[in-house]
């Protein structure tokens, strides 16, 4: 038996669910709450309480893109890595980016949507909450973040290492229709999930003035995947994404310019 522990709006859960989709094949979807992630029952699975988690068979496979790339390997189905070792060495590249990305976009999730709700949290309500985030350098970022908000060095840093991935899209789609390769693989696959965040929290000038990305991320949408992943259940935290980025924008564009 095939389980994806996840929930709906976590931006990893999101790229286990596109490599099922592209590979169409069948799993137990158990989709949670934020919640959930911190309970005991959870923890036994995955003890940094975060999603995903894949079981299969009884094995327990954590990390996105070590799951992505399992499910790849495991099951039949269209490959998701190029043909020639340099398409497979540059998937793997991207599939680090995406990694050293994810406290980026959550930088940004983070200071733009979820921190006004956790500031109506009492102080000790916060405490539970901080100290309940088990990963030390996770949980010191989002302590920054609550307390500092847009002020915290996080945030521009954040901003930065996002353009910089968007440069490096642009350079790599100049030359080849996806990411690593002339076809789609779990480099796309990676990535997908990062852009679709940034369209979520209303940044997405930082991704049309790369005209290449753009095209790619139009491209993206309208694989059977993507509406397999979003069509059916889109983020249900969308719409907190949407109104925040729109408040948030102005004062981004600021620090942008600086």
């Amino acid at each position: 038996m095939l389980e994806l522990y996840h929930f709906h709006g976590a931006t990893c859960g999101l790229k286990s669910r596109l490599a099922m989709a592209e590979k169409e094949i069948e799993y137990v979807d158990r989709a949670v709450d934020r919640s959930y992630l911190r309970t005991p029952e959870y923890r036994k699975l995955n003890p940094n309480s975060v999603a995903p988690t894949l079981i299969h068979d009884g094995e327990i496979i954590l990390e996105s893109s070590c799951i992505i790339n399992y499910i790849d390997d495991a099951f039949n189905g269209p490959s998701l890595k190029p043909g020639t070792p340099l398409g497979v060495a540059r998937t793997w590249w991207w599939m680090k980016r995406a990694d050293e990305c994810l406290p980026m976009i959550g930088t940004l999730t983070y200071t733009i949507s979820m921190r006004p709700k956790l500031l109506k949290l009492s102080t000790e309500e916060r405490k539970q909450y901080i100290d309940g985030i088990p990963v030390t350098a996770t949980r010191e970022r989002r302590r920054r973040i609550i307390e500092e908000g847009f002020q915290s060095s996080d945030f521009p840093q954040a901003l930065q290492g996002i353009q910089k991935v968007l440069l490096d899209m642009e350079k790599a789609l100049n030359t080849t229709e996806w990411l690593s390769a002339d076809q789609y693989s779990l480099a796309d696959t990676a990535i997908t999930p990062i852009i679709e965040r940034i369209y979520e929290l209303q940044c997405s000038e930082l991704v049309k003035k790369h005209h290449g990305v753009s095209d790619w991320y139009d491209r993206t949408q309208t694989r059977p995947s993507y509406e397999a992943c979003l069509g059916a259940t889109p983020n249900p935290e969308s719409s907190q994404h949407k109104e925040a980025g729109i408040k948030a924008w102005p004062q981004i564009k600021e620090l942008l310019a600086q």
